[in-house]
Order: C-alpha cells, then structure tokens, then sequence
C-alpha cells in the first residue's frame, strides 16, 4: 500500500539500521576491558559484542534470516522467514553480564512471541521461540552468516553553526545552520573492487573525510539558513544484492516546511553495478508494472481517495514529461529497491500528489512481479524461492 512520510519514519524504527549520531564525532563502540595488571593469572576481559550481526538458520523447521545491532542501550532488529520475507520487529533490553538473550518480537504495543536463548549475545544462538501464550513452543538455532551479504555499519555526524553570527545572517534569532549526515559504511570495501564502487554511492566521500565533510557543509550554507539531515538505510542485504534507501530532509529558515527526498538504489555485490529495472525484469515491462502499481495505488483508500476528488474536479494528476495526461503512474523517477518481501517503490513529494499527501510509497510482492522476472536475472532465485 501506500505510505505517506510519516508511515515511513514507523518503518525506520523497525530496522536495526539507525545509531545516534554524535556531534562533531562518530559512533564508537565501547572498548574490550583491559587486562588486570595486579593480577597475571586471569584472563583479560572479552569485548563487548556489539554493532550490527547478520543471522541464519531456522525456526523450527523453517528458514529465517534475522538481523540485530547490539549497543549499549539495547538491542534491535528483525527477522522475515525466507519463504515470505515480511519483516517481525525484535527488541531486548541489554542483558547483565553472562546473562542469556531475550528477545520480544513484534510491536512496542503488542507481542507476536518471545526469542529465548540459552547463551548470552554471541556469532551462536539456540533456545525456543514461544508464542505470547506460552502453549507454542519452536527451537531455534541461528549462526552469524554473511554468505551472499555484505556487512556494514552505520556511520555518523552532526554540526552546528555558531549560534551569533548564524542567527545575524538568517535573521531569525536562535536559530542556527545545522547538517547531519548518517550513512552505510561497507565493511570489507578495502579488499574489494566491486564494493568499493558501491561505496563511493553510498557516501560522499571516504569514511575517514565524512567529519571534515560534515564541518565543511556548516561553514559553507551559513548563506543558506538550513538545517540539513541525512540518512540512510539497508532494505536488502542478501542473495549478493543490496538495497539501501537514503532521504535527505532540508528545512530552509523562513518556509513553512520542510522538504523530503528519498533515493532508492541496488547493486549487484559481486560486480558493484547500481541495478535498473532492466537488469531484473522482462523487456517490455514498463506497462504490466505501471498496471500493478497503478491498482495498488488506487486501491489504498487515503490515496485513492485523492485522485478520484481531482478526477472529479477535472484535473488530471499523473503527466508524463512533456505534460500529457496519463492513465497509469508514471514509475519512480529515483528508482526502486528490494525488500525480504517483493520490489519497493516511492515517489517523492509533488512526484504524483502535493505536499500534504506526502511521499507514497508500493510494495510489490515477488508473488506479483513473477512473470515479469528474468528467468536468468539477479532476481530469478529470490522469486522462486518465495512462495
């Protein structure tokens, strides 16, 4: 269906993706213990396990993929069974030291099961899943597995002006120019040609210049008088393909809103080629997809809604570039990405309804889009897998 900004924040919240970004410095992960020096004989403290683990085994006897970032303050992430691919929300409280993991699935307001590990966070875990009940009980078994994925980190920082001379330039006391910047750091993008290419799209700059970067962007749109953030997220890390959202949101002093834009990109690991719709799909495609990505707009009653109250009023919503009426959605122009669960796509603001409908965004099942695969294609065993 479709979803409006706000509904897309909701979905972030579910991804083990976002870390606070630190001001004028990156997030670090606590150091392992040092050794006691008064005392030879014991063993020096393990690290903490920490930041962001991928997983596969099963539940039961079904496939699963979960994915965790462990921080100080808790521990987030989800899971989809590989047959479906929708995605349940885990969240834990940070255990005490040696203390088994506990995981509750589902929403902060309702419990879908409990994930109850016999060791304490680590690359192995096993125990039972049980339903909110108590009366089902399944065992699990998971390893940390990067196999067809890539891994990565969520890399940050953060910048204000000087509040004086910002505020006599924009002229709004109090208020000063700001940039964040969170983006996906590729962790073996060193030994890698293929992955270095993908990370050069997914940052700026290299990892080691993003603070000098972030400080750079404050000095120079003092003139500007905005507040800038961006971030990105992972959608898709599996079967060596990677999908990663980023949306930058610029609030410019003066306006009476801020403006959001979303870039949706994918990328084969093993080559490092950012991916279109050609590479995955049937020649000819462009029609059957704007077919199911026309019905499934109409079809939400927020958005559908919309568009038959313009209809009536005898406007036309959907142009093509040269500005003729259209029966069908144009496709995205930024793109697409994948999800455990079908092809996501999003239309930004103004794209194919004003500012105050927001962005929307479809999510094709690969049940959907079957006879549209390249029986060859990246995409051909994601499809035949899902059921």
């Amino acid at each position: 269906m479709s979803l409006p900004l706000s509904g897309r924040y909701v979905g972030l919240l579910l991804l083990p993706l976002l870390m606070a970004c630190q001001t004028d410095k990156p997030t670090q992960h606590p150091p392992a213990s040092p050794t006691a020096r008064q005392f030879p004989t014991e063993k020096p403290a393990s690290a903490p396990f920490r930041g962001w683990r991928r997983y596969t085994g099963q539940v039961g006897s079904y496939p699963v993929v979960v994915e965790l970032t462990f921080e100080d303050t808790a521990t987030v992430g989800s899971y989809y069974y590989a047959r479906h691919g929708e995605l349940v929300p885990l969240r834990a409280q940070p255990p005490g030291p040696g203390q088994a993991l506990r995981l509750r699935e589902g929403t902060a307001a309702t419990s879908s099961g409990t994930w109850e590990a016999v060791q304490p966070a680590g690359p192995v875990l096993s125990g039972n899943w049980r339903s909110p009940n108590g009366r089902r009980k399944l065992p699990f078994s998971l390893r940390e597995d990067y196999a067809g994925s890539v891994r990565y980190e969520q890399v940050g920082f953060s910048r204000e002006g000087q509040l004086p001379a910002d505020s006599a330039v924009c002229g709004i006391p109090g208020r000063t120019v700001k940039f964040s910047l969170q983006g996906v750091q590729l962790l073996d993008a060193g030994s890698s040609p293929a992955l270095q290419r993908i990370q050069q799209l997914l940052l700026p700059v290299p990892p080691a210049q993003l603070e000098a970067y972030v400080v750079r962007q404050v000095a120079d749109n003092v003139g500007d008088c905005t507040e800038t953030e961006k971030s990105a997220w992972v959608s898709y890390n599996a079967d060596h393909l990677l999908s990663v959202t980023s949306l930058e949101v610029v609030f410019a002093f003066g306006t009476p809103h801020p403006t959001h834009h979303f870039t949706s990109m994918t990328f084969g690991l093993r080559t490092g080629s950012r991916l279109r719709l050609a590479d995955l799909l049937r020649p000819g495609y462009e029609q059957p997809l704007r077919q199911l990505l026309t019905k499934r707009l109409l079809a939400d009653p927020s958005y559908g809604d919309f568009y038959r109250g313009e209809q009536a009023e005898g406007q036309q919503r959907w142009l093509d570039e040269a500005g003729r009426p259209q029966q069908l959605v144009p496709l995205p122009a930024e793109g697409f990405v994948l999800t455990p669960a079908g092809l996501e796509f999003t239309w930004n603001e103004y794209d194919i309804a004003p500012y105050v409908m927001g962005p929307q965004s479809v999510e094709l099942s690969y049940a959907d889009l079957r006879r549209l695969v390249r029986p060859s294609g990246p995409l051909a065993a994601v499809v035949t897998r899902h059921k």
